[in-house]
């Protein structure tokens, strides 16, 4: 499947496999090495990067068993857009199970901090049924070739086809215009106690 954004070049778009997840993992702890909100949940020094690794590997695997999970690159990934369905975006029993002991030893003695972080999160997600981005990137050394616009096209034209709404957190103020040149529109903001702040943004389904 070929998509691409207004202005930008087509790519190869694919459901994601879990054969893609280790490699998703490393795509993703890249594209966020330098996210406010990874670096306040993830203890920084020399195991950093691997820690962030593992984290987006187990929400990669997560997403991926979801089934709503778009990838660009072949053979390997170099983009993802992890979406929840309408209704799948709280982690159920058996993933809460399955990430407990892995979350120890990402997060370490910041795992305190980083629940207090998520429930902040999941406090003002929205209730209307939507379609949830929980994560967006790029490689770095693939960034500004349209691979973001271009992944989050399928389920944006689904949500227009079915006159379903999308939602999202940007940590990123920086992020917010591309957001925005997809319909999404800031409705609020997220304030982590001695931490950095999200955007909540929503997207009502196009017309056109």
């Amino acid at each position: 499947m070929t998509r691409s954004g207004p202005g930008t070049p087509a790519h190869s778009v694919r459901l994601a496999e879990r054969a893609d997840v280790d490699r998703l993992g490393a795509v993703l702890a890249d594209a966020f090495a330098d996210d406010p909100v990874s670096r306040f949940v993830v203890p920084g020094g020399r195991r950093y990067f691997d820690r962030l690794r593992r984290l987006h590997r187990m929400e990669a695997a997560r997403h991926v068993r979801l089934g709503s999970t778009w990838v660009v690159g072949e053979p390997a990934p170099v983009g993802a857009a992890l979406w929840a369905a309408p209704g799948k975006w709280r982690q159920t029993t058996g993933d809460v199970i399955r990430s407990a002991l892995p979350a120890i030893g990402i997060f370490g003695r910041s795992l305190p901090r980083s629940l207090r972080v998520f429930r902040a999160i999941e406090s003002v997600h929205p209730t209307e049924p939507h379609w949830y981005l929980a994560i967006l990137g790029t490689l770095t050394a693939a960034q500004g070739r349209g691979v973001g616009s271009a992944v989050l096209q399928p389920v944006l034209e689904r949500c227009d086809a079915e006159g379903v709404p999308a939602y999202l957190e940007s940590s990123k103020a920086a992020n917010v215009p591309f957001y925005e040149r997809h319909g999404f529109r800031v409705t609020g903001s997220i304030e982590i106690p001695d931490g950095p702040a999200l955007d909540t943004m929503w997207r009502e389904p196009s017309s056109a």
